[in-house]
């Protein structure tokens, strides 16, 4: 099941829904409380969001609206369903972010903020949206059959908050999309040979779809009898390329690579072959090069190489060279097969259940040719070999631990020091938190955040940082901070601060090096020597809340638009942009966006990701001249302020107006 989303009339940000469940019936015109339901439940391990229940599943009706997001696969009794159910959650429905006044409908509301969604509280039904099956879904034995939803929010007619931060009364409806207008038909076999050595099989053997180059999984499917598999996959108007691969049933890896595919189109024969293996786990700890700290949060990538024999799949590339060490030395030719995760000690992988283990304690053993690449923010990723003979006896060529028996890694890290400062403190009783990000300059490609924000009381207006950065992948960060500002006493998701650029800060010399560098410690009886400063960001300043909106001509799903920020000496920082895959043209297209920024001086510019060869890494290429633009701040007032962001350190005012909208030229 895939879901595709038709948000209200208005500039909206984010429109976002909650999602409980998606049932269907064999009978036509099944009410509410009709026997005969399935349940297709939200799929496990599903995170929160903004405004959610842990177990729902959010969806973004408005970066929706152009492709399928695929809600869930799960098994049903064959036969022919007529009938379909939303279930929306009915303690928290969902969120909308709108625009600065522009979409709000209302004069005297902010932009910028949350507002909940709500239903007529009287009807208990009202929660679940029931509609008929244009064309009815047929479910055969061992098959897939695929159901693409469309669902719309409307603004009721008198659904328009009143004061700021009142609900939203929408409408919700749903109908059956063509799946050939948002989905590709993948199907094939998976070959098993050998038999498992007394092994106990705890999950089943089950193909799964990643896009090309990510461990972003689309969608698994288990492998149904005889081997047969078929996945119904989202494709974006030009194609849309993944990785398959399988998992589970005590077999080795298989995968294809780079599988292009078209909305509409049925691709057969995409097979795959498998060998019984002895599972084992991969397990270890992940440190901090500098302090031998474990790294909470730190991810691994475990890739697998594709056939190493002629396929009869025309999608994959051959690998080359076929010898051991493949995916080390040729990480471009191999599928992301399993992922995990550190805990706040360093060791990974997180763990699973008896039904449900974590992929890294299901690894294969005596497999040749597999690597394992680690990555976490603020520090140099790392990637090494991988060969597992059993638990405690595994070879990794760049393990830190002696005897490498175990794969124990130590991360490559630096530091930047610097200082965070406001123009004003925060009033007494109210505080503003601030959070530092670093990326690669010149870039939207964020690399280190500060572990916990800085928090600013009363009669503060600096606090320094160190930060934890890469020492190889750039020459030099920008950096930028924002304000973490509460609005009508909730978090607000976009700060009432100005954000605060630094561009081109030089990265550090080496390993455990610092930006500014730290003196030597001096011999007496010499002077000591004078500590260098911190790097001063410039001052945050309580500006408001404000936004921006615009369209892109003729766009694709590789277009974006990213809002960029001069620093004091004029180099450019790009803090913010649109959410990838948001544009198409087609006829489910939109070209619209709105993006909520403080009131400032922005430069926007749209971009184009480029794949130059299958394997490479997407380039984003600047299209067309960069558009200045002015988000205006709007005129204080002395009302009791909603949020801790205040002009005054002395009372509740004045405190920044409401926000208004810039249009933006087309781009």
């Amino acid at each position: 099941m895939a879901i595709v989303g038709v948000p209200p009339e208005g500039n909206f940000r984010s429109v976002l829904l909650n999602i409980s469940g998606i049932r269907i019936n064999q009978t036509a015109d099944a009410g509410f409380n009709s026997p005969g339901w399935v349940t297709i439940a939200v799929p496990t391990g599903v995170g929160s969001g903004s405004q959610q229940n842990p177990g729902d599943l959010q969806i973004d009706l408005v970066s929706t609206q152009n492709g399928a997001t695929v809600f869930n696969v799960g098994g049903a009794p064959p036969g022919i369903y007529q009938t379909a159910q939303v279930l929306v959650d009915t303690s928290l429905p969902g969120t909308m972010v709108p625009g600065c006044q522009s979409g709000v409908g209302v004069s005297n509301t902010e932009g910028c903020i949350n507002y909940p969604i709500q239903f007529d509280i009287s009807n208990p039904t009202l929660n679940t949206v029931v509609f008929p099956l244009t064309s009815p879904v047929t479910v055969s034995a061992n098959q897939t059959a695929p159901l693409v939803i469309k669902l719309a929010v409307a603004i009721a007619a008198d659904g328009l908050p009143v004061n700021t931060g009142d609900a939203y009364l929408v409408d919700i409806t749903a109908s059956e999309a063509d799946f050939g207008s948002f989905l590709a038909q993948v199907t094939g076999n998976v070959t098993a040979t050998g038999t498992q050595s007394g092994s106990i099989r705890l999950t089943p053997l089950s193909v799964s779809a990643e896009l090309s180059g990510t461990n972003t999984v689309i969608e698994t499917v288990p492998v149904r009898k005889k081997g047969v598999f078929t996945l119904e996959l989202p494709a974006a108007s030009g194609g849309t390329s993944y990785d398959l691969f399988t998992s589970g049933g005590n077999d080795s890896y298989a995968t294809l690579q780079n599988l292009t595919v078209m909305r509409g189109q049925l691709f057969f024969g995409e097979d795959l072959a498998v060998k019984a293996i002895t599972p084992t786990n991969f397990t270890g700890t992940i440190a901090d090069g500098c302090t031998s700290l474990g790294i909470p949060g730190a991810q691994l990538q475990l890739l697998a190489p594709g056939p190493t024999t002629v396929s009869t799949s025309k999608s994959t590339p051959q690998p080359t060279p076929p010898a051991t060490g493949l995916c080390f030395n040729n990480p471009e030719q191999c599928v992301v097969v399993a992922s995990a995760t550190t805990d706040q000690a360093g060791t990974y992988p997180l763990p699973g259940t008896t039904f449900n283990p974590a992929p890294f304690n299901v690894a294969p053993a005596n497999v040749s040719n597999l690597a394992v690449r680690i990555t976490a923010s603020g520090y140099s990723s790392l990637m090494s070999s991988v060969f597992l003979k059993s638990k405690n006896n595994q070879i990794c060529s760049a393990a830190s631990a002696n005897p490498q028996t175990i794969c124990n890694f130590s991360l490559p890290t630096g530091y930047i020091n610097g200082t965070v400062n406001l123009a004003l403190d925060p009033p007494p009783g109210n505080s503003v938190l601030v959070e530092v990000f670093a990326e690669n300059s010149g870039t939207n490609q964020i690399v280190s955040a500060l572990p916990q924000p800085l928090k600013f009381v009363n009669q503060q207006t600096s606090a320094p940082f160190t930060m934890n950065v890469p020492i190889a992948e750039a020459g030099a960060f920008d950096l930028f901070a924002v304000a973490i500002d509460p609005f009508l006493g909730a978090t607000s998701p976009f700060p009432g601060h100005d954000i605060s650029v630094l561009g081109a800060v030089p990265a550090p010399s080496g390993q455990c090096a610092s930006i500014p560098p730290l003196p030597p410690t001096p011999t007496p009886p010499a002077s000591p020597i004078p500590t260098p400063s911190p790097i001063p960001l410039p001052a945050l300043d309580c500006v408001g809340h404000g936004s921006i909106s615009g369209t892109v001509i003729n766009p694709d799903p590789g277009s974006f638009v990213e809002v960029i920020k001069a620093d004091p000496n004029n180099l450019p920082v790009q803090i913010l942009g649109t959410a990838p895959g948001l544009f198409s043209s087609g006829n489910q297209g939109n070209t619209a966006y709105t993006l909520c920024v403080p009131p400032d001086t922005y430069t926007l510019q749209r971009f184009e990701t480029v794949v130059a060869t299958p394997f490479a890494t997407p380039i984003p290429e600047a299209i067309g001249t960069p558009q200045g633009i002015m988000v205006p701040q709007p005129g204080a007032t002395s009302s009791p302020c909603p949020s801790s962001c205040s002009n005054s350190n002395s009372g509740p005012g004045p405190c920044p107006g409401l926000c208004g909208n810039m249009p933006a030229s087309p781009l």
